[in-house]
């Protein structure tokens, strides 16, 4: 990795009078105009001006994702007008692997004008964004992303993004007009940050993976939503009963895509009664629905409320024994980890919790995974996690513990697909009979649910 790509002032001639190099507060505008005109259905679509907009929030320098030196730019010095050509930029998250925070650098943005593609500028564009990551000691990056793309550069779906349950208007329940709502929505204050930082870290805590949201980010988001032109801030809501007590919290954009109201995250305080909450609810997310600007673009009859809240969600089971709802599978996050056994490492009081609870407690010996192109050598003392390293398998005598492509580890190791799912999709995984119970007890499957941020 060429940590001279991390810096600031980091200049690299591309040839043919492209120039490499990091963002200043100045390119604020000439960023906006390409993203803009870059993210378009069709040629003949006006320039996308609300993507423009969450540029500039961006780019503002108060953004708690990212500063106004963090896009990578291509700049054709020879261009008249706006000289930016593609662009990417760094957003910073910190995950949680089952109670142990690790740093996420995220690509994002990614816009390469069209008449400059197919020449490799996003690849050493992502090798600017690599190595400010590793400049800054983050063991992972994640994006979410195009299908198929991000494989080039090292990624691997490898986490649930998104999964939606969706309601009809037409069939929420009626009010009884003769009777005040039992419960309705009012805006989110600072007071109630600390219950929404409770109920949200409650919520992810049974993830192997989950995104973790410091009072900045609730902060931000209070003081800017209404503000923001971008249609990208979240409106925190409290869901409160007669007296005023909270039940819980719900989020939604300030703007309407398309035909729906999306919900964004939904918890409730424990002992709440979500099944006689839901139809107040339904109810008050129907008006906002419907009073709500909707981006002109997807200007289309409001008729649904879609709770994006993964493939399985507590609330999913009420709304579904109380009316017809509709469900869409969920899409993936890629995930990059370029220093796998670092990460284990550091992750190495989970692997050894899990063994310790197994039927392969105390367990003494190696495990190695032939990757085709490299491969992983784990060595257990008594339960311990001595040694993590790579491995590459010898041409004899390898006895290796198991085989799997490259990049399909990760999938198993972040809990999103099992073994027996991983062997049924590829046939060249596979794992040693005799290691089998000991690697199910290491890298178990549980669904996480990631918030994708920004």
């Amino acid at each position: 990795m060429n940590t001279e790509a991390a810096d600031k002032d980091y200049r690299r001639d591309l040839g043919d009078g492209l120039l490499l190099r990091w963002s200043t507060p100045d390119d604020t505008e000439s960023i906006a105009h390409l993203v803009s005109f870059v993210f378009r259905d069709r040629a003949d679509e006006p320039l996308n001006t609300p993507l423009g907009h969450l540029m500039r929030e961006l780019m503002s320098g108060t953004h708690p994702l990212m500063g106004a030196g963090d896009f990578a730019l291509v700049e054709d010095t020879r261009k008249q007008g706006n000289t930016l050509v593609a662009c990417t930029c760094l957003w910073r998250h910190t995950w949680e692997y089952e109670g142990i925070p690790f740093a996420i650098g995220r690509p994002e943005i990614v816009a390469t004008d069209p008449a400059y593609r197919n020449r490799r500028l996003i690849r050493a564009i992502f090798d600017m964004i690599h190595a400010r990551s590793e400049a800054e000691g983050y063991l992972a990056q994640a994006i979410t992303g195009i299908p198929y793309f991000y494989r080039l550069f090292g990624y691997e779906y490898a986490l649930e993004l998104g999964g939606r349950c969706s309601i009809y208007l037409s069939l929420l329940p009626k009010a009884n007009e003769e009777t005040p709502e039992p419960f309705r929505l009012r805006d989110a204050t600072w007071d109630d940050i600390p219950l929404v930082q409770h109920l949200y870290d409650r919520g992810r805590a049974s993830g192997v993976v989950s995104m973790l949201i410091d009072e900045e980010w609730w902060r931000y988001q209070l003081a800017t939503w209404r503000a923001s032109l971008s249609g990208e801030g979240w409106h925190i809501q409290m869901i409160i009963d007669v007296d005023g007590r909270p039940q819980g919290y719900v989020i939604t954009p300030p703007i309407r895509w398309m035909n729906s109201l999306r919900v964004i995250d939904l918890a409730f305080v424990s002992g709440a009664n979500v099944q006689a909450i839901m139809p107040s609810l339904l109810r008050a997310l129907a008006a906002q629905g419907a009073q709500i600007p909707v981006r002109e673009s997807d200007a289309e009859p409001f008729s649904r409320i879609t709770f994006n809240l993964g493939s399985s969600h507590p609330v999913y089971e009420v709304l579904e024994k109380s009316m017809p709802t509709t469900k869409e599978t969920p899409y993936a996050w890629y995930v990059r980890v370029a220093n796998l056994p670092k990460f284990i490492q550091h992750i190495a009081p989970v692997v050894e919790r899990r063994l310790a609870s197994s039927m392969a407690a105390g367990y003494s010996g190696e495990l190695t995974f032939n990757f085709y192109r490299g491969g992983l050598r784990m060595v257990f003392e008594r339960g311990t996690l001595q040694t993590v390293e790579d491995w590459q398998r010898p041409i004899w005598n390898a006895h290796e513990d198991g085989g799997f492509p490259p990049l399909v580890f990760l999938q198993l190791l972040f809990g999103y697909r099992n073994l027996d799912a991983l062997r049924s999709a590829f046939p060249d995984v596979w794992v040693n009979e005799t290691v089998k119970l000991l690697v199910n007890a290491l890298f178990p499957c549980r669904p996480s649910r990631v918030l994708p941020l920004g």
